[in-house]
């Protein structure tokens, strides 16, 4: 059940970052175009809508972040999950190729998360994740003997020769080792997707974001319909002053 859960949000946090990235694109070019029809009636109006596009832009390009974010997680939860279905009748085999997909979804979940940026509820997932790994390596160096290799930036890398000689020396316990850090990733991620959770509450906060400056852009366009309205009505006025003028005369 909660792997269909997942692999549901997985699909909808991509399809939520695609079109996120594709309606920034064509909402540039719109913008752009709109942009310069206002610098021909009002250049101060023209200035604050190109300042709004710019910021409208930055909060597009943090939901498509987000998105890729919120769908490493639920791609991190399926492969967690495959981890943690491992018993002592696996084979080395499965074992590698479910640490493999583990290791992978890992690190692009963290990779996505540096793209989203310093918001309060990636850092605090990024966190669970991380303390999920640390409790595997106790006591200290357990994680290199099972094969899993900790860089610098924080993402994972697999030895394949660490944990065949670990398999090899007692696959039962490494199954079982590597059971339990799988069931820890799957309860951080599904907390992370949670709708009550903080990402939830940074992405509603993202879209009511993105529609104040879309009622400001679409304020601007009016303000400066009304402009172009009367000057065009001052010009008609002027015109007909001056035909009659003529005629009279």
């Amino acid at each position: 059940m909660r792997t269909a859960t997942i692999s549901v949000d997985s699909v909808l946090a991509q399809a939520q970052a695609k079109l996120a990235s594709s309606t920034q694109q064509s909402t540039s070019a719109t913008q752009s175009a709109d942009t310069e029809a206002l610098g021909k009636i009002s250049p101060v109006l023209a200035q604050v809508h190109e300042r709004i596009a710019a910021q409208a832009q930055t909060v597009t390009a943090s939901l498509s972040a987000l998105g890729s974010f919120k769908s490493g997680l639920a791609d991190l939860g399926t492969a967690a999950k495959g981890l943690g279905a491992l018993s002592s009748s696996s084979t080395p085999e499965a074992i590698q190729s479910a640490l493999a997909k583990l290791v992978t979804a890992y690190n692009a979940t963290l990779k996505a998360g540096t793209a989203v940026g310093g918001d309060a509820g990636v850092g605090r997932t990024e966190r669970a994740l991380a303390k999920a790994i640390d409790a595997l390596d106790t006591p200290r160096g357990n994680l290199a003997k099972l094969g899993i290799a900790r860089q610098q930036d924080g993402q994972l890398a697999l030895d394949s020769s660490a944990l065949g000689k670990a398999v090899a020396g007692g696959a039962a316990g490494v199954a079982d080792a590597l059971s339990k850090l799988g069931d820890s990733l799957v309860g951080a991620s599904t907390q992370a997707l949670a709708d009550d959770g903080r990402l939830s509450d940074y992405l509603t906060r993202l879209d009511k974001r993105s529609q104040a400056l879309k009622d400001q852009q679409a304020a601007v366009l009016s303000t400066a319909n009304r402009l172009s309205a009367v000057s065009s009505a001052g010009s008609s006025l002027s015109a007909m002053a001056l035909a009659a003028y003529r005629n009279a005369s």
